[in-house]
């Protein structure tokens, strides 16, 4: 597939590509070098990123950056797409591809394990060069050990670029790594009221099904999001699964990865239907909670259903041989009853000096920032003292 442009950077070559055809040939490698880095994530692998470009990719361009070593063979892979924004004074802005509309995770560049610098520095220099295609780089949803933390925050400074890092999101995890297969990972209190919530679901006719064929798996989504839906709705809300093009998004990703074991869904059932639902992803030794869905009938909440179904899960994946459990972005009430460790990605701001409208966009953002902060800490204040 030929590039549309190619710079060489030392012993490598940065070359770029934006039609589809070279991102469905870059399957084998991508995912490679995805599954021997340090910390995989699940929003990282081909098959999310490349169903994510085919449902929301319109009104972007596409910008991968292929990065080669002298034999040719692909030793890291920046996964980019450019949105223009604004109207009067529009800018372009790079971007991971996964960004928006699916609450994508721990999004990063992709470098071959101990070349991360030297594919780091290919790839800010290939985009300093490039800037004619670019003014601005947000990259959200990083972690502190991320490729573009540990190294493109650091060229950019370097080469005087304004550069910005502000808070991601918060997500929850529970380490199982040392739970003995068969053994529970939950404290006894937690155990004792499994125990007691699964006789009392099973008197009422409940069981549990895990879904994890293709051919199966269409209509446990369905019923997932129908369940999700309808909590929603008694929320007087609606939900993010409404969208037709989000459920042909997951759809799509149960022909891709469903076939590799790595999405399941976990089901309880009664009278041979869905009242409540897990959607869970794995990769590797972490499974990645990703969305749940149970039926608001009031005469079920006594039984807790959804928090009964997680626990199952959860001590299911342990049986698989899963060392984390991580509940992925928000802190709300239910993830605390199951652990208090939390990890926070950070979103990296990169604007090259001389592109005038990107940096008055950075600084007009830094300062809506600080304007919150600030709010927050003024609200705190006024708490303590209505408190005292």
């Amino acid at each position: 597939m030929n590039a549309e442009r190619t710079h060489d950077v030392g012993h490598l070559s940065v070359e770029r590509q934006g039609a589809e055809e070279a991102f469905e040939s870059l399957r084998t490698d991508w995912n490679r070098i995805l599954e021997q880095s340090g910390r995989p994530s699940i929003f990282l692998c081909w098959e999310w990123l490349y169903a994510w470009w085919a449902h929301f990719g319109r009104g972007h361009t596409l910008n991968l950056l292929v990065v080669r070593d002298a034999t040719g063979s692909v030793v890291g892979v920046g996964p980019f797409c450019i949105e223009r924004v604004g109207t009067f004074w529009s800018v372009r802005i790079l971007r991971f591809l996964g960004t928006r509309r699916v609450s994508s995770e721990y999004l990063d560049v992709l470098a071959a394990p101990g070349r991360e610098r030297e594919v780091a520095d290919a790839m800010f220099r290939f985009l300093r060069e490039d800037t004619g295609s670019w003014d601005a780089a947000e990259l959200s949803d990083l972690l502190d050990g991320s490729v573009a933390l540990r190294f493109l925050e650091g060229l950019a400074r370097a080469d005087r670029c304004a550069v910005g890092l502000a808070p991601g999101e918060v997500c929850p995890y529970l380490p199982l790594a040392g739970t003995l297969e068969h053994s529970s990972p939950f404290k006894q209190s937690t155990r004792r009221r499994l125990k007691y919530l699964n006789r009392a679901l099973e008197r009422l006719g409940c069981s549990y099904r895990t879904v994890e064929t293709r051919e199966e798996l269409g209509p446990a989504l369905e019923a997932l999001f129908d369940l999700h839906e309808r909590r929603w709705v008694a929320r007087g809300q609606t939900g993010n699964f409404r969208d037709p093009a989000v459920r042909r998004f997951h759809h799509m990703l149960a022909d891709l990865l469903g076939p590799q074991g790595k999405m399941r869904v976990y089901m309880m059932e009664r009278e041979a239907k869905a009242i409540a639902c897990i959607y869970v992803l794995q990769l590797g030794k972490t499974v990645y909670f990703y969305q749940s869905g149970f039926d608001p009938d009031p005469t079920l909440k006594s039984f807790s259903p959804g928090y009964t179904l997680l626990g199952h899960c959860i001590e299911d994946s342990v049986i698989r041989g899963a060392q984390e459990f991580d509940f992925l972005r928000g802190r709300e009430d239910y993830k605390a009853r199951w652990t208090t460790q939390v990890r926070e990605s950070r979103k990296l701001t990169i604007v090259p000096s001389g592109h005038t409208a990107a940096l008055a966009r950075f600084r007009a953002g830094g300062a809506v920032r600080w304007a919150k902060r600030r709010a927050k800490a003024l609200l705190s204040l006024g708490n303590i003292l209505c408190a005292g």
